[in-house]
């Protein structure tokens, strides 16, 4: 009887540790090129058993979409083992005024990357990620109480990597009032390049804004502004001003 207990307990570790780690989730963004208003993109995760299907969608609106008309799509496909989150592959397909545009980037075998943009192979290193999938990579490493995250990013024409570091705690202000988040940033010094994340802890550590700045100064934004879960149904004001 004992050997059965443990048995049985034993198994239902297993399970709970092989369960995908995050929700699925929808949640909608508005988007920001040095503070005036673009576009809004939704991105939506499905989890089969192990197997993670993120999904984003962005559309220029506003004053932007009477220049431009773009959709940017864009889905990465990443596997849950050894309680971590790994990358399968990255598609990305932008229509812009009728032309349409498109690359794929995907693991020719366990050790090898293939970017079909470049038409090369590129080495498979630990903790590869893509520029859209490692966003839900940062979800879990913060879930399970991790606060320096490295990444060597898959990007458009190369990998680059990436070392997120905890900032601060920092309260941003809603419509619905504050929510804590932590404070996530990159920072290299050569390009000046900055990749910050504001990740909720109450909503599983999703990003609820993330602000790149390029070599350039350039800011892009982007803010949540609608958040569907199990459980949560979530509409938000955020500002676009910093709160402590």
């Amino acid at each position: 009887m004992r050997y059965l207990i443990l048995l049985t307990l034993y198994i239902l570790l297993q399970s709970v540790a092989l369960a995908a780690p995050i929700k699925d989730f929808t949640a909608n963004y508005n988007l920001y090129h040095n503070e005036m208003y673009i576009g809004q993109s939704t991105r939506n995760l499905t989890t089969q058993n192990k197997l993670l299907t993120f999904t984003s969608v962005a559309k220029t609106a506003g004053i932007a979409a009477w220049f431009v008309n773009m959709t940017i799509t864009e889905t990465s496909k990443l596997r849950f083992t050894d309680n971590r989150l790994h990358f399968i592959s990255y598609h990305y397909n932008e229509d812009k005024n009728g032309k349409n545009k498109s690359y794929q980037l995907h693991l020719d075998s366990p050790h090898k990357l293939y970017n079909s943009y470049t038409k090369k192979h590129y080495p498979a290193v630990d903790n590869m990620h893509d520029i859209l999938g490692f966003t839900v990579a940062i979800m879990h490493e913060l879930q399970t109480g991790n606060r320096e995250i490295k990444y060597t990013i898959a990007e458009k024409k190369k990998l680059k990597t990436y070392t997120l570091k905890l900032l601060k705690q920092e309260n941003l202000t809603t419509d619905k009032g504050t929510i804590s988040t932590l404070k996530m940033e990159h920072y290299d010094p050569d390009t000046k390049r900055r990749f910050t994340f504001w990740c909720a802890e109450n909503l599983g550590f999703l990003p609820i804004r993330i602000l790149n700045i390029n070599e350039k100064g350039d800011e892009n934004l982007i803010n949540l502004t609608h958040l569907n879960q199990k459980a949560i149904n979530l509409h938000l004001n955020l500002s676009n001003e910093e709160s402590d």
